[in-house]
């Protein structure tokens, strides 16, 4: 099985997308590496980011997977 530094959260409403990513984030293997999360279009960024806390920094957030290309 590959290692992914991407999860799809995509349709997701906010609790389950923010249990969804630090669930991802204890079970990563390299934390040195942000971790990437597909989110909907209509996700609120900056709530989202704020839910996470100190854990934001850990995360890229993107509503299209083109756009991981730019940020990493």
């Amino acid at each position: 099985m590959q290692d992914s530094n991407t999860i799809d959260c995509n349709g997701l409403s906010p609790a389950p997308t923010v249990l969804r990513i630090m669930q991802a984030l204890i079970g990563r293997k390299d934390s040195n590496v942000p971790l990437n999360v597909l989110v909907g279009s209509d996700c609120d960024c900056a709530r989202l980011s704020v839910s996470l806390g100190d854990l934001a920094d850990d995360v890229q957030l993107a509503s299209n997977l083109r756009q991981f290309a730019t940020i990493n």
